[in-house]
C-alpha cells in the first residue's frame, strides 16, 4: 500500500513537471511570428492609405455608389444602386472598412509618433485620420467620433455618436495642429513606407492646409462664417498649388499593389461613363471626352448610358466605357489635387474672402489648366477651351461654372463629387426613370449599428431626423 501511494506521488510530481515544461513551450507555440502584437508606424501607415484608399476612392464608392449618384458612371447591369436601392451589407462594409482599419491605424501612427517625439511623422498620422474621418461624417452625417477607436484601451466598444458639427470641430483642430507639426519641412522619416509623399514633410504640410480649405468651403450653408475662419486662416499657410503637390496614391501595378478599377475590370462589365458626364463634356468641346471615355464597341462614337436605367437598356457594345487611363493596373488614385484647391480658391474669391491673393477668374482658370494638365492635354488645346464663351468665367453665373467644372475635375473620386453636388447643386442632375426616389443625399446607417450600439445610434436618429437616402447632413441645406 505504501509503495501505491509513493507511486501516485511520484506519478503527481513528474505529471506536474511535465505539465510546466510543456507551457514553456506552448507559449512559445501560440505565439504566431507572422502577427506580431506590435507593429511599427512606418508599416501601419503603408497598410492604410492603400487600404482607405481601396475601400474610398474604389469600385464600391466611386463606381457603385458616390459616383453614381453624382452621375460620373452608370450601372448598365444589376442597376439597383443606380436605382437607388443600395445594398445593405455593402453600406455595414463601409462602415466597418473605414472604422476597423484606416481610421483606426491613423490614429496608432499619430498616437505612436506622438510618444516617440517624431512630429513630423505624427502630423502625417493626423492628416490621413482627418481625410478619412471627414469622408465618413459626409456619408452619415452624425459618426462615432470622440468616443471612436477606443475599444482596446478604454473597453468601451459602444461610443457616443458625435455631431456632424462636433466632427468638423474636432478635424479642424487636427488639421491645424498637423500643419504646426509639419511647418519644419524635411523629411518625415517614412522614407518609401509613405506611398503618397515618399516622406516629403513640406508637401504633407499642404496637403494639410488644404484639406482645411475643403472642410471650411463645406460649411458655407450651415456656418458662413467659420467657413470663412477656417478657410482664411488655412490659406495664410502653404497649399496644394501645382500638380507636384497632388496628394495621390501611385499604384505598382504589380498584385497586391493594383488599382482596384484595373482589378475589378478583369472579370466584370458592368459600368458605363454616364450619359450626364459625356453631354457636359461634349456640349462645352472638353478635350477631356477621350481621356474619361472610350469609344463605343459598335458605332467608335462616345455614348453615354443613362443613370438610372432598368438593367441592360443598352447593348453593353452600344455605350462608352470609362477611359482605359483609368483603368491600368498603376492607375493612381487621388486624395487631393492642386486643381481642387484652385477652384476652392475661386469660390472663396467670388464670396468676396481672402483666397490668398488673385481673382476668381484667375484661379477658375488655374483650376481648369491643372486638371486639364493632369491627364496630358495641351496647353493650346487648354488655352482654346478657356477662350470659348460657354467657359470663359462670368461672375453673374460664377458659381455655377466653379461647382460644374469642379465636378468634372473630380470624375471618379465620387463621395467627394457628390459631396459637392450636395452642397451646390450643380450640375443639375436628375433621377433615372426607374430610380426610387430622388438623388441620395446620404447614406443609411449600417444594420449591425442597431444590434451593437442601439441607444447611441437612436439619439443620433433622433437628432438628425431623416437618416434614409433622401435625409440631409448637418452641412447639406437647401
Amino acid at each position: 500500500m505504501k509503495l501505491l501511494r509513493l507511486s501516485r506521488k511520484l506519478s503527481v510530481v513528474a505529471l506536474a513537471v511535465a505539465v510546466g515544461a510543456c507551457d514553456e513551450g506552448l507559449t512559445d507555440l501560440n505565439q504566431n511570428p507572422n502577427a506580431p502584437t506590435d507593429v511599427p508606424a512606418d508599416l501601419i501607415l503603408r497598410n492604410a492609405v492603400q487600404s482607405v484608399a481601396n475601400t474610398a476612392l474604389g469600385v464600391g464608392m466611386s463606381w457603385n455608389h458616390a459616383g453614381l449618384w453624382a452621375q460620373h458612371v452608370a450601372q448598365i447591369q444589376y442597376a439597383e444602386e443606380d436605382r437607388y436601392q443600395p445594398r445593405v451589407d455593402n453600406i455595414q462594409a463601409f462602415w466597418d472598412a473605414l472604422y476597423v482599419a484606416p481610421a483606426k491605424d491613423f490614429d496608432v501612427v499619430a498616437s505612436k509618433s506622438r510618444a516617440a517625439n517624431r512630429p513630423l511623422q505624427e502630423g502625417v498620422g493626423l492628416v490621413m485620420k482627418s481625410w478619412t474621418f471627414g469622408v465618413m461624417t459626409d456619408l452619415w452625417g452624425d459618426i462615432p467620433y470622440t468616443e471612436a477607436l477606443q475599444g482596446d484601451a478604454s473597453g468601451n466598444f459602444t461610443p457616443k455618436y458625435s455631431t456632424q458639427q462636433e466632427v468638423y470641430n474636432g478635424l479642424f483642430t487636427d488639421l491645424r495642429r498637423a500643419d504646426q507639426l509639419l511647418a519644419p519641412g524635411g523629411a518625415t522619416g517614412f522614407g518609401a513606407a509613405d506611398l503618397i509623399y515618399n516622406g516629403d514633410g513640406t508637401r504633407w504640410r499642404r496637403f494639410a492646409n488644404s484639406l482645411r480649405l475643403r472642410n471650411a468651403m463645406h460649411l458655407t450653408k450651415v456656418d458662413a462664417a467659420k467657413a470663412r475662419s477656417e478657410f482664411e486662416a488655412a490659406i495664410a499657410n502653404p497649399v496644394l498649388s501645382s500638380n507636384a503637390d497632388n496628394a495621390v496614391l501611385r499604384y505598382t501595378g504589380a498584385a497586391p499593389n493594383q488599382n482596384p478599377f484595373f482589378v475589378n475590370v478583369l472579370s466584370r462589365d458592368d459600368h458605363r461613363i454616364s450619359k450626364t458626364m459625356v453631354d457636359m463634356l461634349r456640349n462645352l468641346n472638353d478635350p477631356r471626352l477621350p481621356v474619361y471615355a472610350q469609344p463605343a464597341q459598335s458605332n467608335g462614337q462616345y455614348v453615354g448610358y443613362g443613370n438610372g436605367l432598368p438593367n441592360n437598356s443598352m447593348l453593353l457594345a452600344d455605350a462608352s466605357k470609362i477611359g482605359s487611363a483609368f483603368l491600368a493596373a498603376n492607375a493612381p488614385a487621388y486624395f487631393m489635387t492642386a486643381a481642387e484647391v484652385f477652384f476652392l480658391r475661386a469660390e472663396a474669391a467670388q464670396r468676396g474672402w481672402n483666397a490668398g491673393g488673385g481673382t476668381a477668374a484667375q484661379h477658375y482658370a488655374a483650376g481648369i489648366r491643372a486638371a486639364m494638365e493632369m491627364y496630358g492635354i495641351s496647353s493650346s488645346a487648354i488655352d482654346a477651351y478657356l477662350a470659348q464663351p460657354s467657359v470663359q468665367y462670368d461672375p453673374a453665373r460664377g458659381f455655377q461654372q466653379i461647382a460644374t467644372q469642379k465636378w468634372i475635375a473630380l470624375y471618379l473620386q465620387g463621395y467627394e463629387a457628390w459631396t459637392e453636388w450636395r452642397r451646390t447643386g450643380f450640375p443639375q442632375i436628375a433621377p433615372g426613370p426607374a430610380a426610387r426616389g430622388p438623388v441620395p443625399r446620404r447614406l443609411p446607417y449600417p444594420g449591425l449599428e442597431v444590434s451593437l450600439n442601439k441607444a447611441n445610434l437612436d439619439a443620433a436618429i433622433a437628432r438628425q431626423g431623416d437618416t434614409g437616402l433622401a435625409g440631409r447632413v448637418w452641412w447639406d441645406r437647401p
